[in-house]
């Protein structure tokens, strides 16, 4: 009896502690809205940002254009909230009290971004330690920088469910003809290609050797938002060429100092309209003898009608490595590659969601020309 009057005893205190804790909580929520037609604004990012500018959470606004944040602490905070598209929107600092619940409405104008003119044709643009320091260079990062958060946050939510098309191949030399492929349909939430631990590739860089196998790792978008990747590579603006003709890309490399494997790379964004396109990436400084650049991968992103962002398609290409006799250093022999498409995206409450097609420039072939299609 003791012990069992005991147990109600230890359950009613710990109802009793949350409860306490329930009531304790600080939030702050409300709507964000397009600030000439009080239309709600949905898939805008939504941040908590303290008193000394640091970012303390940050969620999705709902089709409603609502949202609601937690808030770690009594103190004086900020609500910021930022969408490809619009310009950024802030309220006035919010002085919040123990358990208090403050509503804040944020409105924001739509802005048309073109990124054609940041760069100058014929003109080199220096490499610099985090694309914020360099003006030309800040304004695109801002861009990029929105839509991966996005990408980020939406995945995090499980906002969407997916219907995708994984797959599998080995490619062999010279001409990367395919030898044998495997692949399957999946259906699931959160699609995220990656899932990168920021702080390994900091101590390990993105190749590390376990066992019998060798693994590689993808910069994720967490990675590429993350201070570890801002601090340990450099960016610079490029003009699209080719097939990526009415792009502007920010470049980023190691910076020179860097001796673990990593990864170079370009996210390519729309000239016009700002919108990030896809990430391609190379591996770089492998303890191997390879000068194939076409060692990596690439992601490509897709803006949802309603505004949100989501991966549409990834793949990422491995070497496989043969010594022709112990004392030799591997070489490449073929390549295997993995990666994935959104074949089909619908909410949380089932209804379909359609995918743009999304083309670039004139001369340029679409980069997003998926169709929902149906269960």
């Amino acid at each position: 009896m003791q012990r069992s009057g005991m147990r109600v005893l230890l359950f009613t205190i710990a109802l009793a502690l949350i409860a306490s804790a329930q009531l304790s909580a600080q939030t702050v929520g409300g709507t964000v809205v397009e600030i000439a037609t009080g239309e709600p604004i949905q898939g805008a990012v939504v941040a908590l940002v303290d008193s000394l500018g640091r970012r303390r959470e940050a969620v999705l606004s709902d089709p409603q254009g609502q949202y609601s944040l937690q808030v770690p602490a009594p103190g004086t905070y900020r609500v910021r909230a930022e969408r490809v598209g619009y310009a950024a929107a802030s309220s006035p600092a919010l002085a919040l009290d123990s358990g208090e619940q403050v509503r804040q409405q944020l409105s924001m104008s739509p802005v048309h971004v073109t990124l054609d003119a940041v760069v100058a044709r014929g003109v080199p643009r220096a490499c610099t330690i985090r694309p914020e320091n360099g003006e030309q260079a800040a304004r695109v990062w801002d861009e990029a920088r929105k839509a991966l958060d996005a990408t980020h946050l939406g995945g995090r939510a499980g906002a969407y469910e997916f219907r995708v098309r994984l797959f599998r191949r080995t490619l062999a030399f010279p001409r990367l003809a395919i030898v044998d492929s495997t692949s399957s349909v999946q259906s699931g939430y959160s699609r995220q290609p990656f899932a990168t631990p920021v702080e390994r590739l900091v101590t390990h860089g993105y190749m590390e050797v376990e066992g019998d196998s060798i693994v590689f790792r993808a910069p994720d978008a967490p990675t590429l938002l993350s201070d570890a990747f801002l601090d340990h590579h450099c960016f610079s603006l490029i003009r699209g060429r080719g097939t990526e003709a009415g792009m502007v890309g920010l470049a980023f490399a190691p910076v020179r100092d860097r001796r673990l494997p990593d990864v170079q790379g370009t996210l390519w964004l729309d000239g016009q309209t700002g919108h990030l396109r896809y990430l391609e990436y190379t591996y770089t400084r492998l303890p191997f003898a390879s000068s194939d650049a076409r060692l990596g991968g690439r992601v490509d992103f897709v803006q949802l009608p309603a505004g949100g962002w989501i991966v549409s398609r990834w793949r990422i290409r491995m070497p496989i490595l043969v010594r022709e006799n112990p004392r030799a250093q591997p070489i490449v022999k073929a390549l295997v590659e993995s990666g994935g498409e959104v074949l089909g995206v619908r909410t949380g409450r089932g209804a379909r969601v359609p995918l743009r097609t999304v083309s670039v420039g004139q001369n340029s072939p679409a980069v997003a020309s998926l169709a929902a299609s149906p269960r």
